[in-house]
C-alpha cells in the first residue's frame, strides 16, 4: 500500500492529502534519472582518471622495478669504472716503475687496441641515458683490453725477474760458521806463489779441507773439471749473463750439463791447483766482465735462513733421486 503524504490547508484548518497528476510524476522521476545520469558519468569520469586497470597497474609497478634496476645497473657501471682508474694508476705509477717498463700512452688506454665500437640503438633520441651507458660501457670494455695486455705483459717481466732472482749467484758459497777467513781483496794484489803483480778476480774463502761447497744461483754447470791453475774447477751457467766459478776443490759433486739449484752441493774445500792452503776461489762474471763477488751476496740473510736453504735444496735432491 502506498504511502499517502497530507499538507496543511490554513483555510480549511485541516490536513489534506497530497495528489499528484500523472504529469507531475512523470517529471519528477525524470528529474530524479537526469540527475542520478550525470552522477553516474561524473563518476565513471572520476575514476577513469583516478583508477588504473589491472594492465596498467602491472606496467606501471614493472616500470618502477626497471628504474630500480636501471638505477643499481648505473652504479655499478660507475664503481667499475672508478675501480678500473684506479688499477690504472697503479699499473703506471707504480708497477710499471717498479719493473722498469714504460707508462702507457693515454690515447691508448682510453681508445682500446683496435678502437671504439659504437652501439646502434634505435631508441637514441628517445633513451640518451641508455645511450651515453652504453658508449660508457664500450670504452670501459676497451680499457679493459688494454688493460689485461699490460697485466699480461707486466705478469711476464715478474715471472722473468723471478728466475733471474732465483739464477743471480746472491749468496754465500760456503756457511759463515764454517769460515776460518774472509780474503775480500778484489783487484791487483801480489800473487802469493808466482811473486808477482796480478789482477784478482774474486774473493778467497778459507775453510778446512773437505768443507761444503754450494751453488749460489739457478743455473746449469757448464765445466767440472781440473783447469790449471784453478785446479778441481766447477763453472755454472746462471742465465742472463750471470756465470760463477769455485776453484781449487778436493772434489766435485756434479757434473757438466747438470741442472742445479742454488743452496746444492757442488763440491768440496780444497788446495787443488795454485794454492797454499786449502781454501775456495769464488768468482762473478756479468757478460764475460769478472765483477767483485761481494756485491751478490745477500750479507742480511740470517744463519737459519742459510741452513734452512740448505736443507731445502738437500730435500730437492733426494726427491729427484
Amino acid at each position: 500500500m502506498a504511502k499517502i503524504f497530507y499538507r496543511y490547508n490554513p483555510e480549511t484548518c485541516s490536513y489534506e492529502p497530497i495528489i499528484h497528476s500523472g504529469k507531475q510524476v512523470i517529471k519528477r522521476y525524470l528529474k530524479f534519472f537526469s540527475v542520478a545520469f550525470l552522477i553516474g558519468i561524473g563518476g565513471l569520469i572520476y575514476l577513469n582518471y583516478n583508477n588504473l586497470s589491472y594492465d596498467e597497474i602491472t606496467l606501471r609497478a614493472a616500470n618502477e622495478k626497471l628504474k630500480l634496476e636501471w638505477q643499481i645497473l648505473q652504479d655499478k657501471i660507475n664503481n667499475t669504472d672508478k675501480t678500473l682508474a684506479k688499477l690504472e694508476d697503479e699499473d703506471d705509477n707504480y708497477y710499471r716503475v717498479v719493473l722498469d717498463l714504460d707508462k702507457l700512452d693515454k690515447d691508448i688506454r682510453s681508445g682500446g687496441a683496435g678502437g671504439s665500437q659504437k652501439y646502434e640503438l634505435q631508441a637514441n633520441e628517445q633513451l640518451p641515458e641508455v645511450s651515453a651507458a652504453y658508449e660508457k660501457l664500450n670504452k670501459i670494455n676497451s680499457r679493459l683490453e688494454v688493460e689485461t695486455q699490460s697485466l699480461t705483459e707486466i705478469n711476464n717481466r715478474v715471472t722473468k725477474f723471478e728466475q733471474m732472482m732465483e739464477s743471480r749467484p746472491a749468496m754465500q758459497p760456503i756457511d759463515n760458521r764454517q769460515l776460518t777467513r774472509f780474503n775480500t781483496i778484489f783487484g791487483m794484489r801480489m800473487h802469493p806463489i808466482l811473486g808477482t803483480w796480478k789482477h784478482h778476480n774474486g774473493l778467497d774463502l778459507t775453510a778446512d779441507y773437505g768443507t761444503p761447497v754450494y751453488a749460489t744461483g739457478d743455473g746449469i754447470v757448464i765445466e767440472a773439471k781440473y783447469g790449471g791453475g784453478y785446479g778441481n774447477v766447477v763453472f755454472i751457467s746462471h742465465g742472463f749473463g750471470f756465470e760463477s766459478r769455485y776453484a781449487h776443490l778436493s772434489k766435485f759433486n756434479v757434473i757438466q750439463g747438470q741442472r742445479i739449484k742454488r743452496g746444492d752441493l757442488i763440491g768440496h774445500v780444497g788446495s787443488t791447483g795454485l794454492s797454499t792452503n786449502p781454501h775456495l776461489h769464488y768468482e762473478v762474471l756479468y757478460h764475460d766482465k769478472w765483477i767483485n763477488p761481494i756485491h751478490f751476496m745477500y750479507r742480511e740473510m740470517s744463519q737459519a735462513e742459510y741452513n734452512e736453504l740448505i736443507q731445502e735444496a738437500k730435500k730437492d735432491i733426494d726427491r729427484s733421486n
